[in-house]
Formats: C-alpha cells, structure tokens, sequence
C-alpha cells in the first residue's frame, strides 16, 4: 500500500511540473513592463488627417477593450499616437527615437512615410506593422513588416469584375486616377477586372493632387462617351467629380464606382445627397451579425457624428490585438535586455499566425501575406451601404 501510495505521489509530482514547465512554456517569465506600450507613427494632421483620426481611434478602441478584459498578460496597453503628418523627414525622425527601445511599432501612415521611415526600423531589427498599405510597398521591407492584403492584382480584379458584370450594358469605362501612394497600382488592378468582364477601358484621366476645378476633368472624360465611371482619387476629389458629373447630366449612378481609399467621411460630408445610386467598394461588411462588430460600429458612429466606419476602420483595431496574441502566445516578457529575441518573436508570430480572428473576418497569414479576406461591393441607397457583391 505504501508502495502504491509513493507511486501516486511521484505520477502526480510530475504531473504538477509537466503542467508548469508547460505554463511557463506558454507564457513566458514574468512581464517586465508596467504597461505596453505601442508607438503608432501616424498622419493626424495635414490633407488626409481624417483618415489618420480614424486609424488611431479604433487602434485605441482596442486597447481600451483589451485592457478592460484585463490587459495583455496582466498589464495595460497603451498607443502612442505619434503624428508625422506627411512628412518624410518627421517620419525618420521619430522612427529613430523608437529603434533602441521599441518593441514593436505600428505604422507609418503614408506610404511616403514608410519609405522614407521604415528602413530605420529594419536596419535595427524593429518590426513595423504596416497595416494601411498595399503588399507591394510592404513587401519591400519583408520580413521587418507584413502585408494587410494580399498582392494587388489579385485582390482587386475579382471586384471590379463583379461590379461590370451587374451593368452588362456597360461596355466602356473612363477611370479618374490621383497619382498617390498606391493608387496607381491599384487602378491599374482596377482596368484588370474590367477587361475581364468584357468592357473596354478608355483613356485614364489624371486627376491632379493640387486640383480644385473638377469641371475640365469631367468634361475630359465625357467626351470619350464612357458607360462607366471609376473614382481612384481621395474622398473629397471623388465626392466633387461625382457631384460634376450629375451636373453634366450622368443618370445611371450605379455606373459609378468608388475605390476603397475614398470611402471616408469626407466623401459623405462633401458628396451629400450626389452619392445617392453609386457604388463603392470596401473591406467591411457593415451588417455582418456579430456582437463585437456591432459594438465597434455603434461606437464609431457615436464618434463620428453618425457616419459608418471607414474602409480602413478596422486595420490598426485587428493589429493591436494581432499584437496582443502573439505577446501573450510567445511568452514575451518586455524585458529591455531581451529586446532583439522579442521582437523576433512578435514579428514571426504575426507574419504566420493561423485562424487569426479579426473583428470582420478570421485569416491566415503566411510568410507576412495574408489569404481568406474578402471584398464587398455596395451601393448607396437612402443614404445607407446595401450589399451588392463580395469577391476573395
């Protein structure tokens, strides 16, 4: 019997430390930090701020539900909005404070902030997550960073497709383009799609950054006598050309497409009753029935004087708590003399996390590019987004 008992004794002894080697397996050694803190270099001021405000309230939006629900392995998280406007030079200026301490960083937002920035940060082995671009910026500066949507040209073909294929009448296209960022890229992606649904892409018209006259560039593209209107230009420029449009007499609104990047408030704000009919594309499937996404999207309408959440809402909300898990599942402690090794850990759980569950949609992502995300195109109706096509 007291054989027996000893053997019990020993099988559940090394049961206990099976299961704590395990824990601290898992959870790593003892947080070395009061807070984490996550620097987020961003645009808050200058000509695309209000995309900027938004990125940063819903990345704080998160840290405040995280933090609520107990923080990230016991301690608060904190975004440290860092603002660089547009600037290039203030983008490497304040991404040079962050190389020797930070652990990770969000941003830069825009693109010429990334490229002036984020070499900086892969030269001193500081992962940036770049959350608001295009994978062929991102992919530059692989594996320091990662891309938040797949390649170009297969994610946007697939829905400027399905939009042409509503308007089988619609055989030719005239595309407005801002030469910004990754807008070029992704209108070229654009005039894929079309093509491959069988209408003719006619001659692209250039929309300046500096213009403030819509009426020639109207004018430009009517004369080419286009079925079809595409809007690749900031929010504001697409919401005064659509309103041009309607003056030269456009009827069939549902014929005009808005990008993405344009699905801001400025474009509500400035286009108003003119938006009536048209279709626009974006990544947030606003009806989706899930009580988080509910949540957030009363919460941003409170916010923003009633307008839905932006196209690009919900980037830096799902990179916070992208960031949370892969701290909580690498055992990462914030332990200054173990910056490089952690910093190693979060970039590599991030760039291959599996059945990651964003607020919108769950994906994988492999070696920093992501699969399973989905497009959904709308049109306006009575003021409200009503779901027309969802491509992946």
């Amino acid at each position: 019997m007291k054989n027996k008992a000893v053997v019990i004794f020993s099988i559940s002894l090394l049961v206990m430390v099976i299961l704590i080697a395990a824990t601290i397996g898992t959870s790593g050694q003892d947080v070395m930090v009061d807070e984490w803190k996550i620097p987020f270099l961003n645009s808050v001021t200058g000509p695309i701020a209000s995309i900027g405000e938004y990125m940063s309230w819903s990345a704080n939006r998160a840290a405040e539900e995280i933090n609520a629900a107990g923080g990230v392995r016991g301690k608060p998280i904190k975004i440290d909005v860092i603002d660089t406007g547009v600037s290039k030079d203030k983008a490497m200026e304040e991404m040079a404070k962050l190389v020797d301490s930070a652990l990770v960083v969000m941003g830069p937002v825009p693109e010429a902030c990334i490229m002036a920035a984020v070499p900086i940060a892969v030269k001193a082995g500081l992962f940036s997550m770049v959350s608001s671009t295009s994978y062929e910026y991102a992919v530059e500066y692989f594996p320091w960073t990662l891309s938040w949507y797949p390649i170009t040209e297969e994610k946007l073909p697939p829905i400027t497709e399905a939009w042409a294929k509503l308007h089988p009448d619609m055989k030719t296209v005239v595309q407005f383009v801002e030469n910004w960022a990754a807008w070029p890229p992704m209108a070229e992606a654009h005039a894929i799609g079309i093509e491959n649904a069988g209408a003719k892409m006619l001659s692209q018209v250039d929309v300046p950054t500096d213009a403030v006259m819509f009426e020639p560039l109207v004018l430009k593209a009517l004369a080419q006598k286009p079925d079809g209107i595409m809007l690749t230009c900031n929010s504001e420029k697409a919401a005064k050309i659509i309103i041009e449009l309607v003056k030269k007499g456009w009827k069939d609104k549902a014929k005009i497409l808005v990008f993405s990047s344009a699905d801001d408030t400025a474009l509500y704000t400035t286009g108003g009753e003119s938006l009536e009919g048209i279709s626009i594309y974006n990544y947030i499937d606003l009806n989706l029935d899930d009580p988080r996404w509910q949540a957030f999207r009363e919460a941003y309408k409170k916010d923003h004087d009633g307008i839905e959440p932006a196209s690009l809402s919900t980037n830096y909300y799902d990179s916070v708590y992208m960031i949370k898990e892969a701290i909580e599942n690498t055992g990462v402690t914030g332990d200054p003399k173990k910056l490089a090794e952690e910093r190693i850990k979060i970039r590599d759980y991030c760039r291959n996390v599996k059945g990651f569950k964003g607020i919108q949609l769950t994906w994988d992502m492999t070696d920093g590019v992501p699969t399973g995300k989905g497009t959904f195109l709308f049109e306006i109706e009575n003021g409200e987004k009503v779901f027309q096509a969802m491509s992946k």
